[in-house]
C-alpha cells in the first residue's frame, strides 16, 4: 500500500479494514491508503453491542444531591471563579466575605438577568450575593451561559493577560427585554472579575459610575470590558483554553440564529482580541470567525425551547464538545482545523464594526464528529472531569450521562428525575474537589451530587477503546504522514471539501446602525474619546414604541442608563416608586434612595443625622 510503481503518495489500494474503535456501543473502523487527496476512509461498525453500566467516582454506585443554594431566578448555567476572593475581596456592598475559605460559584440566572455569586462554597461562611450589569436589558438580557479565562500560567504580558475574566451569552434579539423591535444587534459580553487588584479600573462601579474597589459600602455593578454582536440568540459559551493569542480573551458560542434560513444554528469563534475595556465602546479590533458547516440546533423556538447548550473545550485534545439539543446529541469540533474561505460581512451584515481591522469571516472544512454521541433527550449542560478523560452530559429530564472522553461511550448514568430535577440545565466540576454541580432552572436550585461512600477500588471502569485499533491507527498515521506530508491523516476530515473563496466587495459594509454611531466612519466614536455626539441629543426623545425609528442602541452610545425609553424597574434600576434621573455618561441616580450618615459640625462632640440623596 505504499505508493510502489504508482509513484510517491499515490496509491490506489487500501489495506483491510480495521477492527472497531470500541469494545461495545458502537465505533467506527477504517481503511487507509498513501494517497494524497483521499487517504482514509471510515464506516460504522457492522454490529454494536451494548456496554454494562460501570462506575465513575463522581456518581458512584449510588448518589444523592445537596441543595448548595435555592431561591435563584431560572438558573441556566453556573461556573467556578477561577481565583475565589479577587471580585468580592472580604467587603462588598456593606457585607464581609472569607476568601481565603472554599470555593466561589458563579450562576447564571435568566429571568432577572443577573448572576448569583455563591461565596466559601460549602463551608461556614458560605453566602450568596446577586449582582447585575446597570444596562442588563443589553449586556445581560435573558443571560444563557457564561465561562471563565481559568489560565493562569499562560506567561502572557501580564497588562493583557485575561485570566479571571468571563464572557456571557444572551439568548435574546436585542429586543430590550420586549420593549424594541429586535435588531439582531447582539453576542457576547466579557467582563474582569479582579475588583481586588485593580482600583481605578472600574471593574464594578456603583450607580454614578464610581469605582467600587473605593466605595465597597455601595451597591456595586459590572461594568463590561468588551461585547460583540455576532450571534443573537446564544445559548451556549466556552473559553478556549489556547495560549497563542496576546489576550487569551477567545470564547466559542452556539449562535441559534444561524443564518436566519431557519435551519439551524452555527458555532461562532470571538476574539475579543484587544478589549476595549470598561467606559468604551470601541469594537474595531476584533476577531469573529463563523463555522456554518457546524449545524447547531436548539429544540423549539426561543420561548418554548432549550434555554440552555453546554460547551466544554478539552485543553490538549483541542477539541470543543457541544450539545445539540435539537439533535439530541453531543457534537465534538477539531477547533483548530478549519480553513478561511471569504469574508462573512455580505451574508451577514450585523457586525460590531466596519472598519479593516474589525475580522469578520466564514471559515470552512473544520474536522467534527457530528454525533460524537447520540440518541440523547434534550441534552444541556455538559463538563469535562477534572482529570480531563471523562465528559458529563445532562439532559433536561434529569439524567446525566458520564461519557469517556476517548471513546464517547457511556460509562453510567444517574436519573435525578424522581428527586424531581427535570429541568437541569448547566454543569460544572470543582477545580478543587473534581465534585459535580448542576442547576435545574424550575426548582431554582443548584445542586451537588454526593456519590455513596465506596471502597478503594470499589467504584471503577474499564476503557471502551479497543487498544488493537488504537495501535492500527497509530500505524497508520505513521504510514501515510511519512509520505504524504505531515497532518495528511485524519479519520474526522472530509478530504472532498473545498473552501468556496468568494471575493469581497463594496457592497460588504452595509449596516443596520447607521443611525446610532457604530457604523460613523469616524474611528473616534466608538471611543472615550468620542461617544456619538448626536447620540447625546436624544434625552427629549419619547418616540418609544415597539416600531418606532429611535434605536435604543442609540440611547447606550449617549450615555443613558436612565431614559424614558429603557426598561425600568427589572432589579437594576430604581427600587419601586423610584424615579431614575440619567447623568450624562456616568449613571443615574434615584429619588428614592437616600446615604444616611453622622457628620461632626463645627468640632461638636455630638454627631448630627446628615441624610442626602443618592
Amino acid at each position: 500500500i505504499y505508493g510502489g510503481s504508482e509513484g510517491i503518495c499515490e496509491s490506489t489500494i487500501y489495506s483491510d479494514w480495521s477492527v472497531c474503535s470500541k469494545t461495545c456501543g458502537g465505533g467506527i473502523q477504517f481503511r487507509y491508503r498513501t494517497h494524497s487527496e483521499e487517504p482514509v476512509e471510515t464506516r460504522p461498525c457492522p454490529t454494536a453491542t451494548t456496554c454494562a453500566e460501570q462506575c465513575v467516582v463522581e456518581f458512584g454506585w449510588a448518589s444523592d444531591v445537596t441543595i448548595v443554594a435555592s431561591d435563584l431566578d431560572s438558573p441556566r448555567d453556573l461556573a467556578f471563579h477561577p481565583e475565589p476572593g479577587v471580585h468580592l475581596g472580604s467587603y462588598s456592598e456593606g457585607r464581609t466575605f472569607h476568601p481565603s475559605e472554599g470555593e466561589e460559584l458563579w450562576v447564571a440566572n435568566g429571568n432577572n438577568h443577573s448572576i448569583s455569586i455563591i461565596a466559601s462554597l460549602g463551608t461556614e461562611y458560605q453566602t450568596t450575593i446577586s449582582r447585575l450589569d446597570r444596562g442588563y436589558y443589553h449586556y445581560m438580557n435573558n443571560i444563557t451561559a457564561l465561562s471563565f479565562n481559568t489560565v493562569k500560567d499562560s506567561n502572557r504580558n501580564p497588562n493583557q493577560d485575561s485570566f479571571n475574566y468571563f464572557a456571557v451569552c444572551n439568548d435574546n434579539l436585542n429586543d430590550y427585554i420586549g420593549a424594541k423591535e429586535p435588531n439582531y444587534f447582539m453576542g457576547p459580553t466579557l467582563y474582569d472579575t479582579d475588583v481586588v487588584n485593580k482600583p481605578g479600573r472600574k471593574n464594578t462601579v456603583n450607580r454614578m459610575g464610581e469605582d467600587c474597589a473605593n466605595r465597597p459600602f455601595d451597591q456595586c455593578f459590572f461594568l463590561h470590558a468588551d461585547m460583540l454582536h455576532e450571534s443573537p440568540a446564544c445559548i451556549g459559551i466556552a473559553h478556549d483554553p489556547e495560549e497563542d493569542t496576546a489576550y487569551g480573551t477567545v470564547y466559542w458560542a452556539f449562535d441559534a440564529t444561524g443564518d436566519n434560513s431557519g435551519d439551524g444554528g452555527q458555532l461562532v469563534r470571538f476574539d475579543f482580541s484587544q478589549p476595549h475595556g470598561p467606559g468604551s465602546m470601541d469594537h474595531s479590533i476584533a476577531s469573529v470567525r463563523r463555522y456554518p458547516e457546524v449545524k447547531l440546533y436548539r429544540d423549539g423556538n426561543r420561548e418554548g425551547g432549550s434555554h440552555h447548550a453546554g460547551m466544554v473545550v478539552h485543553p490538549t485534545k483541542r477539541i470543543l464538545f457541544v450539545a445539540n439539543p435539537g439533535k439530541g446529541s453531543v457534537t465534538a469540533v477539531h477547533i483548530d482545523s478549519g480553513r478561511y474561505s471569504r469574508t462573512a460581512r455580505e451574508e451577514y451584515p450585523i457586525f460590531s464594526n466596519r472598519l479593516p481591522s474589525f475580522e469578520y469571516s466564514i471559515y470552512e472544512c473544520v474536522e467534527q464528529e457530528e454525533t460524537f454521541v447520540d440518541g440523547l433527550d434534550h441534552p444541556t449542560g455538559v463538563a469535562l472531569s477534572k482529570d480531563g478523560t471523562r465528559l458529563f452530559v445532562a439532559e433536561r429530564g434529569g439524567r446525566i450521562l458520564a461519557l469517556e472522553v476517548d471513546s464517547g461511550a457511556v460509562l453510567q448514568t444517574i436519573d435525578l428525575s424522581p428527586l424531581g430535577y427535570t429541568s437541569i440545565g448547566g454543569l460544572a466540576v470543582s477545580p478543587t474537589y473534581g465534585s459535580l454541580y448542576f442547576v435545574d432552572m424550575d426548582t431554582n436550585h443548584v445542586g451537588k451530587i454526593d456519590p455513596a461512600r465506596f471502597n478503594d477500588g470499589e467504584c471503577s471502569y474499564q476503557s471502551r477503546v479497543d487498544p488493537s485499533f488504537q495501535t492500527s491507527l497509530a500505524s497508520a498515521k505513521f504510514n501515510v504522514n511519512v509520505e504524504c506530508g505531515e497532518d495528511t491523516f485524519s479519520v474526522t476530515r472530509d478530504y472532498t471539501c473545498q473552501v468556496d473563496g468568494t471575493i469581497p466587495n463594496g457592497t460588504l459594509f452595509e449596516q443596520v446602525h447607521t443611525d446610532t454611531g457604530y457604523a460613523s466612519d469616524d474611528p473616534d466614536v466608538q471611543s472615550m474619546a468620542g461617544m456619538d455626539a448626536a447620540a447625546a441629543l436624544l434625552a427629549n426623545r419619547t418616540d418609544c414604541g415597539y416600531e418606532s425609528d429611535l434605536n435604543f442602541d442609540a440611547l447606550l452610545l449617549g450615555g443613558y442608563y436612565c431614559h424614558a425609553c429603557l426598561p425600568r424597574n427589572h432589579g437594576s434600576s430604581c427600587d419601586a416608586g423610584g424615579t431614575c434621573a440619567n447623568v450624562q455618561w456616568r449613571g443615574f441616580t434615584c429619588d428614592n434612595e437616600f446615604y444616611v450618615d453622622y457628620d461632626y459640625e463645627d468640632g461638636s462632640s455630638e454627631p448630627t443625622l446628615v441624610v442626602s440623596s443618592l
